[in-house]
């Protein structure tokens, strides 16, 4: 979860390794897009049925993808999605793991926050994206106390930690707001654009230093790691990227 331009799309872009998730200087998330695991890249858009039952399921090519989750290609959701599903061959995703790229939240009372607020109770746990560039935001505060209400395991991941030195210095500040609010919420640094240079060249290095595997051990830890808990939609993720 998160707000607009926090980050997020290019986060869920640089955890599978691929350039799936729309990137726009425009809101870029319009609907729900589920990364989930399968034997052959796949995507497949989710009309909203008329009648109120299942979604239609329209296969979809990778190169359309854009004109139906993005906010560019499909303006206010008026293709009247209720969802997106993308399947991908990546050893992440085999466990069960699925990650829920979501629309931004600015503004509670937005159909882009209606829509993300509804993922929540499904997700095993929320990853709220804040940019680096500042201290947590009252909005952002208030989201995560509504979110940990939906769903218990709350994580706050710092995105773009390379364009802002001073990274540390908010995750200290935010540290200490959580802290206030009574929210028990690890604050994890990443960089997308680390991550994408790592994962080309190899540089495991580089890749400690994108944050990645820090993040990857919560998803482990917490999601995909816990026995007793059965895995529905593993990771709900908001803000735009």
């Amino acid at each position: 979860v998160g707000e607009f331009k926090q980050g997020k799309s290019s986060l869920v872009n640089a955890l599978v390794t691929a350039n799936i998730c729309p990137v726009d200087d425009d809101v870029a998330t319009s609907v729900p897009t589920a990364l989930h695991y399968a034997e052959a890249p796949v995507a497949v858009a989710l009309h909203a049925s008329a009648a109120g039952g299942d979604p239609q399921r329209h296969p979809v090519a990778f190169d359309e993808i854009a004109a139906y989750v993005s906010e560019t290609g499909n303006p206010s959701n008026e293709r009247n999605l209720q969802g997106f599903e993308i399947g991908l061959p990546r050893a992440l995703l085999q466990p069960g793991l699925v990650l829920v790229d979501t629309p931004g939240v600015g503004g509670l009372g937005s159909a882009h926050s209606a829509a993300t607020i509804g993922a929540l109770p499904s997700a095993d746990a929320v990853l709220l994206c804040t940019d680096a560039s500042q201290e947590l935001t009252e909005p952002e505060l208030a989201f995560v106390t509504m979110a940990r209400q939906l769903c218990p395991t709350v994580a706050i991941v710092l995105t773009k930690k390379d364009f802002y030195p001073e990274w540390r210095k908010f995750a200290e500040y935010n540290g200490r707001h959580l802290a206030v609010a009574g929210i028990d919420a690890p604050i994890i640094a990443t960089s997308a654009s680390l991550r994408a240079s790592a994962a080309a060249h190899d540089d495991r290095e580089l890749n400690i230093e994108s944050g990645d595997p820090a993040l990857l051990g919560f998803l482990r830890d917490r999601v995909v790691g816990q026995p007793t808990q059965v895995l529905r939609a593993a990771v709900s993720v908001a803000g735009t990227g």
